[in-house]
């Protein structure tokens, strides 16, 4: 029954919010929040994210063997490598653990692992280092505790290899393969034992370490896209979502893709557009100005922008092959299309475009069809960006 409370404090206090405190044993909430948890960093957000975690506890023969799972709404707190993470004790006595939720074999599911009788979590003294006690060095009200980013990163990483193959909490589901998760998500619990009732009470962070940028919450390291939009987030030419995400499947309107092509060319100044359908007050005035002004991107008619409308592959390439020698970037033309079953099915206008994204490795997809008139997806125009960056000079 332990155990179980101490997971169950958990996870009603990530449900609430971070600043939220449960007791450890007796399931009633702190009255007040006992201490702050402070983020600096270059990036950061904090999104409500879906988890599932496989509650693992040893076994008779001292094995880690899944015991529970679970599936919950947490707030995780994001940030960037150069952070700085702040503890501040607003009362006497709050003490540290981290514990470090992995995914060893990459199913989406996070492992985390029970065992109050040999506690394979973090304690923390008051310096950020390790110990072996269950119960750590206590502060005093108003004291400050600095969580170290590089500590937490190596710590994280560690409790991967831990958990794989052949180590020391070797998991089933890890047995088959070497771990590479890049990004483990850590658990920081603040304890804090109220002498007024003598009841355990404590706060819980979702904390997730990024290096240079926040990677959303979905796209993985095993996407075929990912270093496509890990490329396109880092320069600036797209962003994600409030929520944490980046929508790779999601469909490419014109007025996104003006967006794109304006923020690659450093968000210059351009005359007002003059369309019915787009006015100064949208996000996307400015750059379907400047897309309109240099001949990339034309309206329907005069008067008809249609930024709503969605783009299909050989509308995108086309474009791209625009901007392409717009910029003057060196690039190889020419491909011979005919391994493409479906080739008949270009546009006659688009044949050309077709067969420099080809020549310059911007086709994604199956490797024998072409889908012109298919509409483009984000994941799409982010392969496309980065291979063109890389073999067409656009990275400048």
């Amino acid at each position: 029954m332990k155990r179980y409370r101490r997971w169950a404090a958990a996870l009603l206090a990530a449900a609430i919010t971070a600043a939220a405190s449960l007791p450890l044993s007796l399931a009633a909430p702190a009255p007040t929040p006992f201490a702050e948890f402070r983020i600096d960093a270059a990036g950061m957000d904090f999104p409500e994210h879906t988890i599932s975690v496989d509650i693992y506890r040893r076994d008779d023969s001292g094995l880690f063997q899944v015991d529970n799972r679970l599936e919950y709404t947490c707030r995780l707190n994001r940030a960037t490598r150069d952070a700085g993470f702040f503890i501040q004790a607003q009362a006497d006595g709050v003490w540290v653990t981290v514990d470090y939720l992995t995914d060893v074999n990459n199913d989406g599911v996070y492992e985390l692992l029970e065992d109050t009788d040999a506690p394979v979590w973090d304690v923390m003294d008051l310096h950020g280092a390790l110990l072996t006690d269950t119960v750590g060095p206590a502060l005093e009200q108003g004291q400050t505790y600095i969580l170290s980013p590089d500590q937490l990163i190596a710590r994280s990483r560690c409790a991967v290899q831990d958990r794989a193959a052949d180590g020391p909490c070797a998991l089933e589901a890890a047995r088959e393969g070497a771990a590479q998760q890049e990004f483990p998500l850590c658990m920081i619990k603040l304890h804090r034992t109220d002498p007024a009732d003598a009841v355990s009470y404590e706060q819980t962070y979702y904390l997730q370490i990024y290096d240079d940028i926040l990677l959303p919450l979905d796209v993985s390291p095993a996407d075929w896209y990912f270093d496509a939009v890990e490329f396109v987030l880092s320069k600036g030419y797209f962003s994600g979502t409030t929520e944490g995400l980046f929508l790779p499947a999601g469909q490419l309107p014109r007025a996104q893709l003006a967006q794109v092509l304006w923020s690659m060319a450093g968000r210059p100044e351009a005359a007002g557009a003059h369309f019915s359908d787009v006015s100064p007050e949208d996000w996307y005035y400015q750059a379907v100005s400047w897309c309109q002004q240099e001949r990339l991107i034309a309206g329907y008619t005069a008067d008809i922008f249609a930024p709503a409308d969605l783009l299909s592959r050989e509308q995108m390439y086309s474009i791209l092959y625009r901007y392409a020698r717009y910029t003057g970037a060196p690039a190889a033309t020419g491909a011979d299309l005919s391994r493409f079953a479906d080739m008949d099915q270009v546009s006659s206008w688009a044949v050309e475009s077709i067969q420099w994204a080809s020549a310059n490795g911007l086709l994604s997809g199956d490797a024998n069809l072409l889908q012109p008139q298919t509409t483009v997806c984000r994941a799409e125009l982010a392969v496309a960006l980065y291979y063109y960056a890389l073999n067409a000079g656009l990275n400048r």
